[in-house]
Parts: structure tokens; sequence; C-alpha cells
């Protein structure tokens, strides 16, 4: 690491204690990537990436996640990309025999199977304890942190190849504090909330839809840095997206192939809820539906997005895992640096779109500074670890992300690939001609 070196390269004392400082800890973070490092409270800092705690199973999401951040270290192109860091947020994971250990000295498997409705199985899970070793370790993890968490959930089910389990339970997200011990009351309530969504009706349904049994299914937690920055009183990403390897529905010039992404300013939640975004393809990205006649821009492109009120009283006991989001206008965030990167300006005197935010006029999210002028090269990332994950998987896959861009172009901006699930191409199973079906079988058919 030091071998070309020399004195001479550095201005005094201080700048070289900088370089080693940054060497050293370059060096143990890229070390790290690829691996789930065994927890241990004592030796927990910000330079582990990712750790387990239990030796359980570390469920779907996890799963999933572990993989990205495999795939990041054996794609050094996906480092080339100039002050951009690409990589999985700094992650625990809390392996589904947590989960065995909380549910058992708690005694809460016989309300949890019972119909008992999904307010008093959270009232029953809330005023549950975490065992002392867990909590404990969430302090180390308290101690260590400086931004916002989200706590979610990694079930043994979910994301699996041919029932994936989206958005069955729930996330929740936690502002950041100073006081450690009130950060680890946050962090057990957001656990606990989510261990009991597990057990929540519509869980349970979709368990019986899906022909699992609610016996089979087991929770492990992540515990997940929040990408973004702090605006005022909340806290949320420049853009958050969703991105498909392949594109059922391509609109000319794209090919199915392409694949297709979905972005919005703020909070990914705006997508999950099937609010407003920007749909693209990664090869085509200045070819917009939705941008191609400024009354269809005015109308079907973003006007409120997700933020995490930083405010800690906001978060109490519920089961809306929402509860502590705000949902703020557009137009009335005007102040917020970010917007330069994602708004154009519609002037009301020519019926125009205007590039950036320096005109008076309504804020319309075109994210054309990233797309149209490529400020950032959103578009070639997401086409390029889609190929990537596609090929690594052998199946057509959907990921979600979040970017942070700084204020200045010199400053590193950071793209945090959030998740990975596969895509079942229902196509695949209906292509059959009846003509090659056994007779036996087609009988049965007519």
């Amino acid at each position: 690491m030091f071998k070309e070196v020399t004195k001479d390269d550095f201005r005094d004392l201080e700048h070289a204690r900088r370089f080693l400082f940054e060497s050293i800890a370059n060096f143990r973070l890229n070390k790290g990537r690829g691996v789930i490092a065994k927890f241990y409270r004592e030796k927990y800092d910000e330079y582990l990436n990712f750790a387990r705690i239990g030796d359980g199973s570390i469920g779907g999401k996890a799963r999933g996640l572990a993989f990205l951040d495999s795939l990041i270290k054996q794609h050094p192109e996906l480092d080339e990309f100039e002050n951009v860091v690409i990589s999985i947020p700094r992650t625990i994971v809390l392996s589904t025999d947590v989960f065995d250990e909380f549910m058992e000295i708690n005694q809460l498997y016989e309300i949890a199977y019972s119909d008992a409705a999904d307010e008093e199985i959270l009232k029953a899970f809330s005023s549950a304890r975490i065992p002392e070793g867990t909590r404990k370790d969430l302090y180390s993890i308290a101690l260590v942190s400086k931004t916002p968490m989200a706590i979610r959930s990694s079930s043994l089910l979910e994301d699996s190849h041919y029932q994936p389990f989206a958005g069955v339970y729930s996330t929740y997200m936690i502002p950041h504090v100073q006081d450690a011990y009130q950060m680890v009351e946050m962090i057990a309530k957001a656990i606990k909330e989510v261990y009991a969504s597990v057990y929540y009706r519509t869980s349970k349904a979709y368990l019986t839809a899906t022909r699992h049994v609610i016996d089979e299914e087991k929770m492990s937690i992540i515990l997940q840095e929040v990408c973004g920055q702090q605006h005022g009183d909340y806290f949320y990403p420049t853009v958050s997206g969703v991105v498909r390897s392949i594109n059922f529905y391509p609109i000319e010039p794209e090919k199915a192939s392409d694949g297709v992404a979905h972005v919005c300013y703020g909070l990914g939640k705006q997508i999950v809820e099937g609010g407003r975004s920007l749909r693209f393809s990664p090869r085509h990205p200045k070819k917009i539906l939705q941008l191609s006649d400024t009354n269809l821009a005015l109308r079907d492109t973003q006007k409120t997005f997700y933020a995490l009120e930083l405010n800690p009283e906001k978060f109490i006991v519920s089961t809306d895992d929402a509860i502590n989001l705000a949902t703020l206008k557009i137009n009335n965030v005007e102040d917020d640096e970010a917007l330069k990167f994602v708004t154009s300006t519609f002037d009301y005197n020519d019926g125009t779109l205007k590039e950036g935010t320096i005109y008076k006029g309504r804020k319309v999210v075109t994210f054309a500074n990233i797309l149209k002028y490529e400020s950032f090269p959103l578009a070639k990332i997401l086409h390029l670890i889609c190929d990537i994950a596609h090929r690594a998987m052998n199946i057509p896959v959907e990921m979600e992300f979040a970017m942070n861009l700084p204020a200045s172009a010199n400053e590193t901006a950071s793209f945090n690939l959030l998740q990975i699930r596969p895509i079942v191409d229902n196509s695949e199973t209906l292509s059959s001609k009846l003509e090659e079906i056994p007779e036996e079988e087609s009988n049965y058919l007519l």
C-alpha cells in the first residue's frame, strides 16, 4: 500500500497522518466488501459494513444484500464512475435465532397464532422485552451510528424465486439522536413492530394464499443506515428508485431486455405506495413519455414526496410503518438545494418547461439535469448493474436503490443498492403450444 510513497509526498506531519488514517480506513472497508462478518460488540466500528448477530438464518432480503455486496466487489468496473461510490448501506442483521429467543422468553406464540386484531398483537409485542444480549449489541450499534436507520424485515420466505413476499411485512425508519440509550429504545421498538407484522391479518392471509403455514415463517431483522441528508427538520435522499432488468411493456425504441426504471424525489415509499414517479429506460434516458408533452409533464409527474421526520417524538408504536414519515409538496420546498438536480420550471408566460430552478414558476420533477444533461451517470449505472445482476442470477431481477447528490460537483455522491429480488416471468409458463401437450393432459385442459 505504501511502497510508492515517500516523505516528499507530504506537506507536513498532519498531511502524512491523514493519509495513513484514510489509507487504512479504505483498506478495511474494501477488505470487508462481500463478507458477512460476525458481530462482536466490543470490536464494532464504522469500518465494518456488513455483520450478523446470531447464528440462525439471515432471511431472503439480507441474502440479497450480501449478494449485491459480493457483486460490487467482483466487478471493479462499478468503481470507475468519477466521484461516485456504489455500495450497499452499512448493515447489521439480527438472525432468526434472535427472533426465536424473543418469541420464547416473552411467550408470544399463543397470541401470535390467534385471530386477535393487529392492534392487540402489536400491543403484546411492544410490551415484550428484547433479549438482554441483543440489547447490549444494539447499544454498541447506537454508539457508532451517525445517521437515521431503517429497520426492515428479512424473513425466510421473502424474495424466494417463486413467490416473492415483497411489501408484505413492515419497514420502520427512525431518526438519529445523540443519546445512545434513546436510540436503542427506538431501535428496539421498531424491531418489535416488525416482528409483530409477521402475524398481522394481511400477512397471515398472504401466507395462506401462497400455500404456506404461519409456523414456517421466521423473521430476521435488517438494521440499515438510511441514504440521504438532512434538510431542516427532515431527512431524505435526492433520488430513490426501482429498476428492473426486463421491461414487459417496452415503448419504441425500447426493448424488453433494456430494462426499465422508476425514480422519485425523496424516500422510495413514493414508489412502493404507487405514487407518481418518472419511468424511463436506462438505455434511452432522454426518451421519456411523461415529458413528451408539457401538459403530460404537468399532469403525470411527482407533486409530493416522502421524508423522515427527525423529531424522535413522532415515532410512536403503530401498525402504520409510515407513522413518522411526512408527505411534503415539491413546490413548498423550493429552497432545497437538491431540487436543482431533479426539477425544471414551468413558465406560465410561454407555456414551456425551462431547465433548472433559477426561474420563477411551478417546479416540475423531470430529472432533466441527471437524465438529459448527465450531471450524474444514473442511467449508465443502472444499465451496468442490471446487466451484471441479471447475468449473475440467470433470471430477471428487480432492485431498489437510493442516491444522495452533494451540493458541489467535486464532492463524492453516494449510490446505495438496497435490495434485489427475482422477477417471475409468467410469460415463460404460458408459451407452450396446445399441440405440444400430450393428449392425455390436453383432455384435462379442454
